[in-house]
């Protein structure tokens, strides 16, 4: 009658237990060698398991790990051993699910294309602003000369003129904002530095026209071919 043992374990230790990413199949050999050899590899098991040596990882012992440890010399790198004995890397191929080595890094999101129609309304929206500071400008410096008329102190009509055109042009700004324009993150500066320029300039200009014209002398004073 034939007489049937316990089947043999090919390898390591039948007292040790292994961590689960150990392939029952494989020489454990080969994981120590790779944890010799291979930087990336070894960093990423002493990270998952800190506790935990390589030789007690794969079911061996440290006597085992020494010899495996002086049979490869140190100078010899990992992508010799690659060309000979290929082994897949060890986030995808010895990594089991649900361990917990480190989520690779996701790269963010890129800048949504925009169509060309929306270019388009963006640029008409600008413009707008444009030509909307541009009447603000010239009514309100206008308007400056009348409000201020009364102030007798020049210094205190300067100044107010002054204040009422930021206040206006911050009007705009939020007018701006209203318009829901819709430049990139970069460009978020554009809602007040649209117009700017031409802004001030005009305000000023339309202030000192109307305050001259306003205040003209009224004697010997004729139109030209009259």
């Amino acid at each position: 009658m034939a007489r049937h043992g316990k089947k043999r374990i090919r390898f390591g230790s039948r007292d040790k237990k292994t961590e689960d990413f150990v392939d029952p199949n494989k020489d454990p050999r080969s994981y120590i060698k790779r944890y010799v050899l291979e930087e990336k590899y070894r960093d990423w098991f002493d990270r998952n398991y800190p506790d935990n040596t390589i030789y007690n990882a794969v079911g061996l012992n440290e006597w085992d790990y020494n010899e495996i440890k002086k049979k490869f010399s140190s100078d010899q790198t990992a992508d010799d051993i690659s060309k000979t004995e290929p082994e897949p890397e060890p986030e995808f191929a010895d990594v089991p699910l649900g361990s917990s080595s480190d989520t690779p890094d996701v790269e963010p999101d890129p800048q949504p294309v925009i169509s060309e129609e929306q270019q388009n309304i963006t640029k008409k929206r600008t413009d707008l602003l444009f030509w909307m500071r541009f009447c603000f400008a010239i009514v309100g410096g206008a308007a400056a000369t009348f409000l201020f008329e009364g102030i007798q102190d020049s210094e205190e009509r300067r100044w107010s003129s002054i204040i009422f055109m930021i206040a206006l042009f911050i009007i705009t700004c939020f007018i701006a904002k209203g318009m829901k324009i819709n430049f990139p993150k970069s460009d978020r500066k554009k809602l007040v530095t649209t117009g700017m320029g031409s802004y001030v300039f005009l305000y000023l200009f339309a202030w000192i026209l109307t305050y001259t014209l306003l205040n003209l002398p009224k004697q010997d004073f004729s139109l030209p071919f009259t």
